[in-house]
């Protein structure tokens, strides 16, 4: 196919606005986390999506249980006292309806008048299309810490997903 051609064109731009909603809707979470709205950041998964945000935590299922979630006592007490959840770029690999995104996550508290950092962890992102937007199906969080949980998280990934190296 003639890389100048319409419809390699149309199928690039295509990518490159699946990959701008997709950063949209991820970097849309923390925020709006942080804003306490709590339903807006719940509604960037699928109604039957999954919050994976620790090994030794339960798994949050769906949208609506991110929402409790963050409606709960334990988030609403980081908020009230300041917290900022941070993502880093994102690394993105669409493949039709379904995409996967690695990032870093740094969630900053503030205590006795000053921010530090609280918690690093490796994010990956699966993404479907749901209609005419892009949706959370899972989002699995692993701390970058002594057990290597995030360091496998992100090599398994990145060997899953792109093979050898980013395409």
């Amino acid at each position: 196919m003639d890389p100048t051609s319409a419809d390699d064109l149309a199928a690039r731009v295509r990518r490159l606005e699946d990959e701008s909603a997709i950063q949209r809707l991820i970097m849309s979470y923390g925020p709006a986390a942080d804003a306490g709205l709590t339903s807006f950041a719940g509604g960037v998964w699928l109604e039957d999506g999954v919050y994976d945000w620790d090994a030794e935590a339960e798994l949050l299922e769906g949208s609506a249980a991110v929402d409790e979630m963050l409606q709960g006592s334990g988030h609403q007490g980081l908020i009230a006292r300041g917290v900022a959840h941070f993502a880093g770029p994102l690394l993105v690999d669409i493949d039709g309806d379904h995409g996967t995104a690695l990032n870093y996550s740094l969630v900053m508290r503030r205590e006795e008048g000053r921010f530090f950092l609280w918690r690093v962890s490796a994010v990956r992102w699966d993404v479907e299309r749901h209609g005419s937007s892009w949706r959370v199906r899972r989002r699995t969080n692993r701390l970058l810490d002594e057990t290597g949980a995030g360091r496998g998280l992100f090599g398994d990934s990145l060997r899953e997903v792109f093979g050898q190296g980013p395409r």
